[in-house]
C-alpha cells in the first residue's frame, strides 16, 4: 500500500530513476541515494522504492517553464497519503501506462513499478500496472500485432541523424486521455507542475 511509510497527510511529490520510484530529500539521510545531473553541475539525494500503489485520482500533463519539457503526471491515494507520479510525457515510462488505460480499473487500486535493464549499454525502461490482488500486470490494449488504430512512430531526419518521431502517437494518446480515461475519475480538475527524466519509446 502507498510507499509503506504511512503516518502522514500530506502529498508526497515523486519521480522515476533507474528503474525505481524516488522520493527526493533534502539531504542526506539513512538509506538515501546520492544523485548528479547529466552535466555534474547539480547532486541531490532521494530515496529509492520498488513501486507506490493507491487509487488513481487524477491524470494530466504539465508543461513546465523551467525547460524540463512536458511531463505525465498521475495522482494516486492511498488512505490518508497523496502522491503525485511524474514522468517525461514522451518516454516508455509514460507509455506503459498509455498503453494499458483501456483496461485500467479505476474503482481499484493500482500498484504502479517502474522496471529498468541495461542491455548492450542502452538503458531499456518500461512501467508496469497491476491491479491489487492480481498476479498479472494490466494487459496493453495497443500493441504491435493489434495496434487498434494507434499510429505508428516515424522515423526522420534531424541535423543529419535518424531519430523516431512519435508526435502523433502521442498526440493520440492525449487525445483518449482527456476525452475518455479522464471520464472515468469523473473529469478531475487539471493542476501542474514538472521535474525531469529521459527514455526511449515502445515498438
Amino acid at each position: 500500500m502507498g510507499l509503506n511509510q504511512g503516518g502522514s497527510s500530506s502529498k508526497t511529490y515523486l519521480s522515476i530513476s533507474d528503474g525505481k520510484i524516488a522520493k527526493k530529500v533534502k539531504t542526506e539521510e539513512p538509506g538515501a541515494v546520492k544523485c548528479t545531473s547529466k552535466d555534474g553541475s547539480k547532486t541531490w539525494w532521494e530515496h529509492r522504492y520498488r513501486s507506490v500503489s493507491g487509487k488513481i485520482t487524477n491524470v494530466y500533463k504539465s508543461d513546465s517553464n523551467m525547460g524540463f519539457g512536458s511531463r505525465l503526471v498521475i495522482e494516486v491515494k492511498d488512505g490518508p497519503d497523496s502522491f503525485n507520479l511524474e514522468m517525461p510525457w514522451s518516454s516508455r515510462y509514460s507509455s506503459g501506462f498509455f498503453l494499458a488505460m483501456p483496461n485500467i480499473d479505476v474503482t481499484k487500486e493500482i500498484e504502479f513499478t517502474p522496471w529498468m535493464k541495461e542491455i548492450d549499454g542502452k538503458k531499456k525502461t518500461m512501467l508496469y500496472l497491476r491491479h491489487d490482488g492480481d498476479k498479472d500486470n494490466i494487459a496493453w490494449y495497443w500493441t504491435k500485432e493489434n495496434p487498434q488504430g494507434l499510429p505508428d512512430m516515424k522515423k526522420i531526419r534531424v541535423k543529419g541523424v535518424d531519430v523516431w518521431d512519435d508526435s502523433e502517437r502521442q498526440d493520440y494518446f492525449e487525445n483518449y486521455l482527456n476525452e475518455t480515461f479522464i471520464k472515468k475519475l469523473g473529469s478531475p480538475a487539471p493542476v501542474a507542475n514538472a521535474m525531469s527524466n529521459d527514455d526511449d519509446l515502445p515498438f
